[in-house]
């Protein structure tokens, strides 16, 4: 994937390699755990979920394009999904979900529009765990 460092506010939830982030108003520059459905402030996913760790990593220590965190913005990475909101297979859309820094299947597109984080190349059936995401924000 390709990543880039971003300060992300943690608040009373970690931040973890799998987490979905969104563009924090309240701080230029910053991004937060996403935590609404649908979100279009969606910015990407926190790279080194399961393993695999940014392929190339941007960023300029000492400026605003610094930060502690890689967050992939283009590529594969794992991804944190919740399925009770629909089975997710290869190949579905994903877009955040209320179930703080998780994705989920896209169940209403025009509601999705802004706020597609990628599609999905593996599955889960049930619950909440990691798929491996293409990520291609829209």
């Amino acid at each position: 994937d390709l990543s880039e460092n971003f300060d992300v506010a943690t608040g009373a939830r970690a931040v973890e390699p799998g987490s979905v982030v969104s563009i924090d108003p309240d701080q230029p520059g910053a991004l937060r755990l996403s935590e609404t459905a649908y979100d279009r402030k969606v910015a990407g996913i926190v790279s080194g979920a399961d393993g695999v760790k940014p392929g190339l990593l941007m960023g300029q220590v000492g400026s605003v394009a610094d930060g502690e965190y890689p967050v992939a913005l283009t590529g594969r990475v794992f991804c944190k999904v919740d399925a009770s909101f629909g089975t997710i297979e290869p190949g579905d859309l994903l877009t955040t979900s209320p179930t703080p820094g998780h994705a989920m299947k896209v169940g209403d597109h025009d509601q999705a529009q802004g706020a597609i984080l990628g599609k999905a190349m593996t599955a889960l059936e049930a619950g909440q765990g990691t798929v491996l995401v293409l990520v291609t924000l829209q």
